[in-house]
């Protein structure tokens, strides 16, 4: 089997081909300074939304956090409706209204969507005896996933706070295109 062949069997096998909003690290310019990985936190209220550790192909990392798929499984069947794509980009947005079912980080194939202790009301006020107020008691997990930083001017924190240009959101097709690019020339 040539390099190419195995490069692109590798590609299946990983499930890039599913990515329309890869978060990729070039491990060439990676310093493993986790900048990527605070400046995600620092923008989701100290939780992150990526893990800077996951699959390699070629010389790159992709990491822990969401892909943006072209046909994403997490999205099926959840009991409250509280998972979706975004209405103008291509994000998985999960809502407040989430119940910590686990259904959909269960049906993501790559890990991307976390459990996480249920943070208070987001700085609202709620009424003690309020069925929110009640919800919030028996919720005590919450899913969370990658936003791709909606509504942020800079696009994604996680590639715009990179130092040393190493973080980019690619599609999948285009990440085994610069791949076999580098495969070595046989004479």
């Amino acid at each position: 089997m040539s390099d190419e062949a195995t490069i692109k069997r590798k590609y299946a096998d990983l499930g890039l081909f599913q990515g329309q909003q890869l978060l990729v690290l070039d491990l060439e310019k990676c310093t493993r300074c986790d900048e990527c990985v605070k400046a995600c936190a620092d923008s989701h209220d100290g939780v992150t939304r990526l893990v800077r550790e996951g699959q390699r192909f070629g010389h790159f990392l992709v990491p822990i956090s969401c892909r943006s798929c072209h046909d994403p499984q997490c999205l099926n069947g959840c009991p409250v409706d509280s998972i979706h794509r975004g209405e103008k980009s291509l994000e998985i947005r999960i809502e407040d209204h989430c119940i910590g079912c686990g259904l959909c980080a269960n049906n993501c194939p790559f890990g991307s969507i976390h459990m996480v202790e249920r943070n208070d009301t987001g700085g609202r006020e709620i009424e003690p005896d309020s069925p929110e107020s009640r919800m919030i008691a028996q919720v005590k997990k919450q899913a969370k996933n990658c936003d791709l930083c909606e509504g942020s001017w800079t696009g994604p924190k996680c590639v715009h706070a990179c130092p040393h240009d190493a973080a980019h959101r690619e599609k999948g097709e285009d990440v085994l295109a610069m791949v076999i690019k580098r495969i070595p020339v046989k004479k």
